[in-house]
């Protein structure tokens, strides 16, 4: 059989690109399979599996195929880009700090190589070097504002540092862009907040709050509906039995609302020398939706669910919890927020599965929610207490609804007990998920490598009990919070 033609090679890959753009990852990433196979030497095809990879939560093959790309064709942008983004990925942040040096030389002077550094450097928790880097990108642009966010947010302002005079100074400027006022409004209510002037915390939180609400309105409505669907659609399913397995990795999903506690719990269960972390994998949830009938439509019954559709969401997220956490494990955890809503369709998938749900008081949530800026199309119920009020009753709602259902296979973990006596409570988790015990899970501060979410800096530091209660400072512009959601759960929040 003839070999396909350098033009027959170009029509594939622009099929299998249509193919990813529309939503079709497997079907681009097989496609693309074909192409590489008839044409090896073809960097473009590598390039483009790799980005199909990365869309189905593969990004040790998305590095592999960059790689390749990358010997291919050097010095691409594109390549370099994509491969930083896939090493980050799967926990290589010291190889995409190479890559980083690689587009360095091809960029020269370019802010944002410096900027993906900075992340890189404070996800691994140099602090020291990565505020060197800040503090050079904010000399040379202080306009933008994302800079002086990152600068406050894994440090604790002091009396006199001079970034509050420079921050108030930009912010006072006309001609800022909306963006980066919001960056800065964020930033100057964490200084605030440091330096105990609460009076002037909420001033900035409210209009970093608004400013970003006016490009992400949310459809809370939409969202109960959802949650009532869902619930519908699971909670009258007899699971099976908790049963081992010869697959691998096992998954201990960890979650519970932003804010609650679920990366320190994370990275106690990361001290365990059987299981490694995974954070944020975001694929669990959305294959157990798509398994019911996906989220434009009114889920199908779980019981109706095919045997063939539930084996396939296992098979996709043990392949995508095997490629992103560091090390050949034998648990992994997925710390993935939304797992709530289908906790019973993936204990049906994966009955060698175990899950961690994370509560804290409501109050301390929302705060926490409320001074965090979180990236463009995410949580966007964080921008008004009102919201956050009913996306707390939304998830205490699913976790009700489903507790008797999930029964032993799900443990249940109050941050305000752990914090105040971890010698009793870490245990109580380890034994909880069905863990041998081990003394290095005591001390989740002494666990290595990155850490990607908001808590990098905190949970670097031994188990601490300062932020329980933090709310009370707040409590006259927390009320819209607290009214909304004594409304909603019909439960008065007492001190």
């Amino acid at each position: 059989m003839a070999s396909p033609s350098p033009a027959q090679i170009k029509a594939a890959t622009q099929q299998a690109i249509n193919l990813r753009l529309s939503g079709q990852f497997s079907q681009s990433f097989q496609l693309l399979q074909k192409v590489i196979a008839a044409a090896p030497r073809f960097a473009d095809g590598y390039y483009h599996l790799a980005l199909a990879a990365n869309e189905l939560h593969l990004p040790r093959t998305a590095v592999k195929a960059l790689k390749t790309a990358d010997r291919l064709k050097p010095k691409s942008p594109d390549i370099l880009k994509a491969l930083c983004t896939a090493q980050m990925a799967c926990y290589q942040h010291e190889d995409a700090l190479k890559t980083l040096k690689k587009l360095r030389v091809i960029f020269p002077k370019k802010r944002s190589i410096k900027l993906e550094e900075t992340l890189i450097r404070m996800q691994l928790g140099e602090f020291d070097a990565a505020q060197k880097l800040i503090a050079d990108l904010i000399d040379s642009n202080p306009l933008y504002g994302e800079n002086y966010r990152s600068y406050v947010q894994p440090r604790r302002i002091k009396e006199g540092d001079p970034i509050i005079d420079k921050m108030l100074d930009i912010y006072q400027r006309e001609d800022l862009k909306d963006d980066s006022r919001c960056h800065i409004a964020y930033a100057l209510g964490k200084a605030y907040g440091d330096l105990r002037q609460d009076e002037k915390v909420f001033k900035y939180l409210n209009e970093a709050n608004r400013l970003q609400r006016a490009a992400a309105v949310p459809n809370m409505d939409g969202a109960a509906l959802e949650v009532d669907r869902l619930i519908a659609a699971q909670k009258d399913v007899v699971l099976p039995p908790i049963a081992e397995s010869d697959a691998r990795p096992t998954p201990i999903f960890v979650c519970g609302m932003p804010r609650s506690g679920t990366t320190l719990v994370e990275r106690i269960l990361g001290r365990h020398s059987e299981v490694a972390n995974a954070e944020e994998l975001a694929i669990g949830s959305k294959l157990a939706r798509a398994a019911l009938g996906g989220t434009t439509k009114e889920p199908g019954n779980l019981q109706d669910v095919k045997p063939s559709t539930l084996e396939t969401v296992a098979r996709r997220l043990r392949a995508a919890l095997g490629e992103t956490a560091d090390g050949d494990a034998k648990y992994v955890t997925d710390k993935s927020i939304m797992t709530f809503l289908t906790l019973p369709a993936l204990a049906m998938a994966m009955p060698d599965a175990r899950f961690v749900v994370v509560r804290r008081d409501p109050r301390d949530v929302a705060l926490s929610i409320y001074r965090n800026h979180f990236a463009e199309g995410t949580h966007k119920y964080a921008f008004k207490l009102e919201d956050i009020a009913k996306q707390v009753v939304l998830f205490q709602k699913c976790v009700e609804a489903f507790r008797d259902q999930m029964g032993d296979r799900m443990i249940e973990v109050q941050y305000e007990d752990l914090v105040e006596d971890p010698d009793t409570q870490i245990p109580r988790l380890i034994e909880g998920v069905k863990l041998p015990w081990q003394e290095a899970c005591l001390h989740p501060e002494e666990g290595e490598g990155a850490v990607r979410t908001l808590s990098l800096g905190q949970v670097r530091v031994p188990v601490y009990k300062s932020a329980k209660g933090g709310w009370r400072r707040f409590a006259d512009e927390m009320q819209p919070f607290i009214e909304t959601y004594e409304a909603l759960s019909n439960v008065p929040l007492r001190d």
